[in-house]
């Protein structure tokens, strides 16, 4: 039986990021804040000024991120049977990836075209789930290794719900850590079904609207951070994170409450930024054995992701960490 670090599960697909100068970003009012557009002139040819075809997906950018820390990783993750999918097949291989249980099912491999543009590198994600709606993610395949932790990225399609419930029995029989970034899919069924998988969650994490969202299905109308985090950390996770994008992040750890301010950098791409974060995250309490120096290794990776073209293509490895002060 194989023996792990770390399994990341979720999505992966290839990833076409497309970046022009020529994006307007708009604002617009809403009821509950600003909301921003990336908008083009209608009937225009839009120039792209770089084009990179690279591997995504949750499960795909997490484990490539867990292992470049030189965590032994694998990712559960679908692909297609197809060419598409060769890119992520090959990043896989390139990072030492274990490739045991990735399913190749009849299909196209997940797509993403992404628009970058604005000046602070903001992107619009078309998405194609393909093949990633249909992973079945059983017990039978839960119980072929042995892991220290599970990374949960957004799931989607049919078979979700079983999925999450065969996960967490898993993870509850076997002690499995698990570090869980729930998709809008799963945030839409609101906290009374969430509950139960919360509860079991050594790190939850979230973004600021995400987290809002969450509490606010629970009954409470609340956007102030500390009193999000007073009422989440009594649904049981030991650590909470939420991030607030260029504004930084916090992390709650037993009712304590760690800030870190954004570095400051010029970004040309944010997709991969929150899958940079979380993996870090957790990678870094492994590390360290605490919340303060992991929320900084995380801070200081994802900084990194938002300088390059593709959600893969910023995140350093031990060596390049070296020359920071964690």
């Amino acid at each position: 039986m194989k023996n792990y670090d770390v399994v990341t599960i979720g999505s992966a697909t290839l990833d076409i990021m497309f970046h022009t100068k020529e994006a307007q970003i708009l604002k617009n009012k809403e009821k509950y804040g600003t909301q921003l557009l990336m908008a083009f002139e209608l009937g225009s040819k839009v120039e792209t000024h770089d084009v990179l075809y690279t591997a995504g997906g949750g499960a795909a950018n997490t484990a490539v991120s867990f292992a470049r820390l030189g965590f032994k990783t694998a990712a559960i993750t679908a692909m297609g049977k197809g060419a598409t999918g060769q890119i992520v097949l090959d990043r896989f291989k390139q990072e030492k990836v274990d490739l045991s249980y990735v399913v190749k099912l009849e299909g196209y491999t997940g797509m993403s075209f992404v628009i970058t543009g604005g000046k602070k590198g903001d992107r619009v994600i078309f998405v194609h789930r393909s093949v990633n709606n249909r992973l079945e993610v059983s017990k039978k395949l839960l119980t072929s290794f042995k892991t220290k932790w599970l990374y949960l990225n957004s799931l989607s399609g049919k078979p979700w719900k079983k999925n999450i419930k065969n996960i967490f029995e898993i993870v509850k029989e076997k002690g499995i850590k698990i570090a869980w970034n729930p998709g809008s899919t799963q945030l839409g069924t609101g906290y009374l079904f969430l509950k139960p998988y919360i509860k079991q969650s050594e790190v939850l994490l979230l973004n600021r609207e995400e987290a809002i969202s969450l509490v606010r299905s629970s009954g409470k109308n609340i956007t102030n951070i500390p009193k999000l985090f007073e009422i989440m950390y009594q649904w049981g996770p030991k650590i909470i994170a939420i991030t607030l994008g260029e504004n930084g992040a916090y992390v709650c750890n037993e009712n304590k409450i760690c800030f870190a301010q954004a570095l400051p950098v010029t970004g040309v791409n944010t997709t991969g930024a929150g899958d940079a974060f979380g993996s870090s995250l957790v990678a870094g309490l492994e590390m360290y054995g605490e919340v303060r120096r992991a929320l900084k290794l995380a801070m200081i990776r994802s900084n990194h992701v938002v300088r390059e073209i593709g959600a893969q293509e910023g995140l350093l490895s031990l060596n390049q960490l070296k020359k920071f002060k964690i």
